[in-house]
């Protein structure tokens, strides 16, 4: 038995190594190919070829052959080349972009009646939620491909749709029995249509069988086997899978060498192009490097992981840049075939109308001729009508976007009049009871001339503090855009402190700051100072006179904490809850006073844009104290040595 499966696995290296034969047969014959409906199949078989073995090649055949067909109009080559999209996406991974190419190509394969797309398109999608962990639908998907594969000359197809059956279903127990059945069933119709990747993907699952009967020695010996033919025919994502899956088997026996078989699959990956599926056997690796202290591998494996994120951000934003072109070439291709169908039935309308009034001897056949063309209008009306509705919902979703986005930029707007009213209510007011005081004659000459002279410094330093914020609410006009920069701390509490001291003066109160020399911060200026202004002008309102008011810094594991501590009556028990909710009514009434409420809401919201937290706390004896917490920057501000 032992010869015989050697036999067979040899067999089916032989007949895999066949599959880079076809790739470089494929390859060599693009050039001399000249139809361009055969040139669009081709590229899209050597996307499917190359999809076990060079993700990358996959992807980019796709790609050409989704352009090329969507500028031709060939609807077949446009069909396969979404379901390659989907799966080159799918691998990256980005699998909500591969649903989206998975739903396109159900919907025009159920348009143009093509079964086979049908089936495979409903298993994808089936897969695809499996990985969401929503079961229920991943089963739904599956039962209807499945039932789609029972009609004629779609038993190859059946097979794979009942290995993914299987996957979905096998660690259901309640649908454990019909699982296993199923995987019996794609055996041997991938015997039976000799389908040499698909007796080679059965195999790995066919292993956790075997392990699931206690035949752990069968189960390695088996996955082994698949590694050492998947290797010779550079299958590398059959082989990445199968390292991967007899890496948990020796870990859940404890077994020393599941590290080997864990390098061995990012090895397989990278090679392939399917690392982004490998990061967290990568952060496996490198935190088992780091608690070693092997400072040369585990550094090997941190950039790895790097490079992977990196990447993923990468496909995420290219992926969806070639998603909105599609979609955008999918509305001009609908927009052409609507002027030409209308181009049409004004001409077949003229033909009609010229043929009843020249051939009235014929009355008969012209009635006949005008029912066949009545009848086609209708045919076409209602699949102009099934277009319409798929693309009058692709619209309506995206207005719905746009709508949220323009809520968003308009709440955020808001906020920026909110930030502006609130910072300057209180130097303004006190400008405006001046000059009443001065034009009510109630001042001596030496009075008036202290208070004006106070005017002129308060309204300098307003113009000061609008000027800045103008220039940032410039920058903020098309929407929220946070461009962290390095400041000292001491500076940006100077400046503050500066703008409200005729408040501190009046009040008398004692300002202590305890900044360590050089602390700075990684943050938006004007976001950051229109926080400190709120603080330091709250503490001031609700401090006695001859008060005294501390602000403190203080690093703490890679945290920069920076609060404002005063000696007022503390905050309400009622208020303390909601006091940095959205409808803090009470907190308005008992604490805050006009416009100081939302103030505190726009403090949190800019302190969550900038990746820190906010919060407050009553003290032991008497006041309150507010801080915010921001990660620590370890630069040196501009300018400073």
């Amino acid at each position: 038995m032992r010869h015989a499966g050697l036999c067979c696995l040899l067999f089916l290296s032989k007949t895999l190594c066949g599959q880079h034969n076809d790739i470089t047969a494929i390859k060599h014959a693009l050039s001399g190919i000249t139809d361009s409906t055969k040139y669009v199949d081709a590229l899209n078989r050597l996307s499917s070829l190359y999809l076990p073995c060079q993700l990358d090649s996959s992807g980019g055949y796709a790609k050409t052959a989704n352009d090329i067909a969507t500028r031709i109009r060939y609807d077949k080559g446009h069909r396969d080349a979404l379901r390659g999209l989907g799966r080159y996406y799918s691998l990256r991974p980005h699998r909500y972009l591969s649903f989206l190419f998975y739903d396109n190509a159900l919907t025009a394969c159920r348009a143009a009646g093509d079964s086979t797309g049908v089936a495979v398109s409903l298993m994808n999608i089936g897969t695809y939620y499996q990985y969401q962990g929503k079961h229920a639908e991943a089963q739904n998907y599956l039962n209807k491909a499945l039932k789609v594969t029972w009609a004629p000359g779609l038993d190859s197809v059946r097979a794979w749709v009942l290995v993914n059956y299987y996957l979905v279903n096998a660690g259901d127990t309640a649908a454990l029995a019909f699982a296993q059945k199923a995987l019996q069933q794609a055996v041997a119709l991938t015997a039976r249509y000799h389908d040499r990747l698909g007796m080679l993907y059965v195999q790995l699952f066919e292993a956790h069988e075997d392990l699931r009967a206690g035949e752990i020695k069968k189960a390695e010996e088996r996955l082994k086997k698949v590694i050492w033919v998947a290797d010779s025919a550079g299958l590398n994502y059959i082989a990445m899978y199968a390292c991967a899956q007899l890496t948990g088997y020796r870990i859940w026996q404890r077994k020393a060498d599941s590290l080997l078989y864990q390098q061995q699959s990012v090895n397989y990956a990278v090679a392939g192009g399917y690392t982004g599926l490998m990061l967290p056997v990568v952060t496996t690796l490198f935190n088992w490097y780091q608690h070693r202290k092997d400072a040369r591998h585990a550094a090997v494996y941190s950039r790895m992981a790097l490079h992977i994120m990196q990447q993923q951000q990468e496909d995420m934003q290219a992926g969806e840049a070639d998603y909105l072109a599609y979609n955008f070439g999918d509305e001009l291709m609908d927009s052409l075939k609507m002027q030409h169908q209308s181009q049409r039935e004004q001409l077949e309308h003229t033909q009609t109308t010229n043929h009843f009034w020249y051939y009235q001897l014929i009355i008969i056949a012209a009635i006949a001729i005008l029912l066949v063309i009545l009848l086609t209008y209708f045919i076409r009306a209602y699949r102009l009508s099934k277009i319409n509705s798929a693309s009058m919902a692709t619209l309506q979703e995206e207005i719905r976007k746009g709508n949220k986005a323009l809520q968003e930029s308009d709440d955020f707007k808001n906020k920026l009049i909110s930030m502006i009213a609130h910072d300057f209510r209180t130097p303004l007011h006190n400008i405006v009871n001046i000059t009443g005081f001065i034009d009510e004659k109630a001042l001596t000459v030496t009075e008036a001339a202290e208070m004006i002279l106070e005017v002129e410094q308060t309204a300098t330093t307003t113009l000061g503090v609008f000027e800045e914020i103008l220039k940032w609410i410039r920058t903020q006009l098309s929407g929220f855009v946070y461009h962290p920069e390095i400041f000292l701390l001491a500076d940006m509490i100077r400046a503050v402190t500066q703008s409200l001291q005729h408040l501190l003066n009046e009040k008398k109160i004692q300002l202590i700051t305890d900044i360590p020399e050089g602390t700075t911060v990684l943050a938006d200026f004007e976001m950051l100072q229109f926080i400190h202004r709120n603080f330091l002008h709250n503490a001031i309102k609700f401090s006695p006179e001859n008060g005294v008011i501390t602000i403190k810094a203080i690093r703490n594991n890679r945290w920069l904490t920076v609060s404002f501590t005063d000696e007022g009556s503390g905050i309400d028990a009622v208020v303390f809850p909601l006091l940095f909710a959205w409808n803090s009514k009470a907190y308005e009434q008992e604490r805050s006073g006009k416009g100081a409420g939302l103030a505190l809401i726009i403090c949190k919201d800019f302190m969550d844009k900038m990746d820190g937290d906010i919060n407050a706390q009553n003290n032991e004896q008497q006041g309150s104290t507010f801080y915010y917490r921001l990660p620590e920057s370890l630069k040196s501000a501009p300018g400073e040595k």
